[in-house]
C-alpha cells in the first residue's frame, strides 16, 4: 500500500482570498483617497475591515512569535484575543 503525506495548511483559504482581493486603489484618476478595490470601503491606516480581520485571523493561526511580531509591526496594532 502507498501512503501519501499531505501537508496541512493551518491558514484557511478564506484568509488568503481576502488578503488577495482586498487591496487599495486611488479614486479620481489616481489622485483621490484610497478605497478598497473589492468592497469599496475607505482604506484606513490598517486597510479595510475585511482585510484587517483576515490579518488578525492569519496572526492567530501562525505559531511563530517572530512572524507574529513582524505582522504586528507591519500592520501597527496588537492582535487582542488572537495572541
Amino acid at each position: 500500500m502507498v501512503s501519501f503525506s499531505v501537508r496541512h495548511d493551518p491558514v484557511p483559504a478564506s484568509v488568503k482570498i481576502d488578503l488577495e482581493l482586498h487591496r487599495p486603489y486611488r479614486t479620481w484618476f489616481g489622485l483621490g483617497r484610497l478605497r478598497c478595490e473589492w468592497c469599496n470601503h475607505k482604506w484606513g491606516a490598517h486597510g479595510c475591515p475585511q482585510r484587517r480581520s483576515a490579518v488578525k485571523l492569519l496572526a492567530s493561526k501562525i505559531n511563530s512569535d517572530s512572524l507574529r511580531d513582524v505582522l504586528t509591526t507591519l500592520i501597527g496594532f496588537s492582535w487582542g484575543g488572537a495572541a
